[in-house]
């Protein structure tokens, strides 16, 4: 989402018709076949034989290859979780898949769940296709000669991961090549060098690109081991997590250098003595940084990696700092995003009519928690952002991230595939009549394109709200189209109207109204 999934978004508005339901992304090479899904599945298991069951667990050596940089990893497989250690310039990030479920963590130790994270990572980019993946979980797509062969397509549909694309050569049975997204940018992964492993025939190489010659891998398995033994902790998530820290103060509660530009925060931080300005956004999930500021003070990115000396925010500091680095473009300079791993090991308090953020420690905040005038929800914070329920009427979801870097109320295409007769029948069209006002939301990610409505109510967190401004994505058809995987996206319309109490260690939010509107 990520991101971050969304910053400054900025609405350009048209007239439009209304179009149909949005669609996900598919590559555009795709064309129809007549194999079915069994034989085709038959196929790939002739070409690829049977894991021993002694290589179910393993560990591996890998070399990743990006420019004149040689990056060593470690690998761990156990079964169906897997994990993949990298070291980049003395700091170790790791990504991997646990209980179905993929992740990765930074070099600060802050591990989340991937599926909402549209920004991506081009340091994690573990192919579904060298791990074991479910055959229910595919779906055929079609048939493709995008990579000068003749290729069935499979489309992997892991529940809590992005789709895979799968193109399965007609002549050997092998996956040689496989695409995600990652927001805008299109992942494309090439096999080569197969060769027998315990029975199952494997790649010993393959290139990764984006369209970045920057972001290019070369990855090279030096060497694969049997394990006898289980090795659950050593695919596990990250459990030590680095975070700022502050003096001790009597009270608890840190004040934060904060201004408001409308409802968006900027917030004061020195960079290794350098003052900068973030933005603080509930809706990223990482600490992001300008790829140029970067560059130009000598940090030196990485696979959009770049290690800050020092990071202090008003009382709050934190040494060798693990960022995600990427280029930023507004009218207003934004130096970077304090993300999740700002907020995690804290109570992070927004206070929009008084215009305040504090930060505040769980002794502190425990009044907060217990206070009958605050309403307290439960929040899954796992993906690197808030989610929480939210309803229109009887139409409902568990997937609406609280979106402080973001303006609008946004429906996103699963929750509108669910409701389509519901938001057509009941949700009301702009006063311009039988159009609509149709735009794009522009993220860092890309843009997705949007429809204007009013619904009769909305309810978050114990409060109703009525007659409603919502923006409904449509099908777009832009070069950075995105698909993000949630019911929707509260932003700064909805929040500002309350005082929030962000417990992302504790799962849980606190909020109470605040007169604003």
């Amino acid at each position: 989402m990520k991101r971050t999934i969304a910053l400054l978004a900025a609405l350009v508005c048209v007239v439009a018709l209304r179009a149909p339901a949005a669609a996900e992304w598919r590559p555009r090479d795709l064309r129809p076949t007549k194999t079915p899904l069994a034989d085709l599945l038959a196929v790939y298991a002739k070409g690829t034989g049977r894991l021993d069951s002694q290589f179910a667990r393993r560990r591996e050596r890998w070399s990743y290859v990006n420019g004149s940089r040689r990056l060593p990893v470690t690998v761990a497989v156990d079964g169906d979780d897997f994990r993949a250690t990298v070291t980049l310039n003395g700091a170790q990030y790791a990504g991997g898949r646990s209980a179905g479920i993929r992740w990765r963590a930074d070099a600060n130790g802050i591990a989340h769940a991937t599926l909402s994270d549209d920004q991506g990572d081009a340091i994690d980019r573990l192919p579904q296709a060298a791990f074991p993946f479910a055959y229910t979980d595919c779906e055929l797509a079609g048939e493709s000669e995008r990579f000068g062969r003749r290729s069935w397509v499979l489309l992997d549909r892991a529940a809590h991961d992005k789709p895979h694309w799968f193109y399965l050569d007609k002549s050997t049975g092998l996956i040689a090549n496989e695409i995600t997204r990652e927001g805008a940018r299109t992942i494309v992964t090439t096999f080569y060098n197969f060769e027998p492993l315990g029975g199952l025939m494997r790649p010993r190489r393959w290139q990764i690109t984006d369209g970045d010659p920057a972001n290019d891998l070369d990855v090279q398995v030096e060497g694969t081991y049997s394990v006898p033994v289980p090795i659950g902790s050593e695919v596990a998530m990250p459990q030590t997590k680095r975070i700022f820290t502050a003096p001790a103060v009597a009270d608890g509660i840190v004040s934060l250098p904060a201004r408001f530009r409308g409802s968006t925060i900027f917030v004061a931080v020195d960079v290794d003595g350098h003052p900068t300005e973030f933005v603080l956004d509930t809706g990223t999930a990482s600490i992001t940084y300008d790829s140029r500021l970067a560059q130009n003070f000598g940090y030196k990115p990485t696979l959009e990696h770049a290690t800050l000396p020092t990071m202090v925010v008003g009382k709050l500091a934190l040494t060798d700092v693990s960022t995600l680095a990427i280029p930023f473009s507004y009218g207003e300079r934004v130096h970077g995003i304090l993300g999740y791993d700002f907020f995690a090991g804290h109570i992070v308090h927004i206070d929009y009519a008084n215009r305040r953020v504090d930060v505040m420690t769980p002794q502190a905040a425990a009044g907060v928690f217990g206070d009958a005038r605050n309403t307290v929800i439960p929040a899954a914070f796992d993906e690197g952002v808030p989610l929480i329920r939210a309803s229109f009427g009887t139409a409902s979801g568990d997937r609406f991230a609280l979106d402080s870097g973001s303006p609008h109320l946004i429906v996103l295409a699963p929750f509108e595939r669910r409701y389509k007769t519901t938001i057509d029948n009941l949700w009301r069209r702009p006063a311009s009549g039988s159009a609509d006002r149709f735009g794009l939301e522009r993220y860092l990610e890309g843009s997705i394109a949007v429809a204007a409505r009013n619904a009769s109510s909305f309810s978050f967190g114990g409060a109703q709200l009525a007659d409603v401004p919502v923006e409904i994505e449509e099908p777009n058809a832009a070069s950075d189209a995105i698909d993000i995987a949630l019911d929707g996206i509260i932003g700064t319309d909805q929040m500002r109207m309350f005082d929030w109490w962000f417990d992302y260690d504790g799962g849980r939010i606190a909020l109470r109204r605040n007169g604003l509107r």
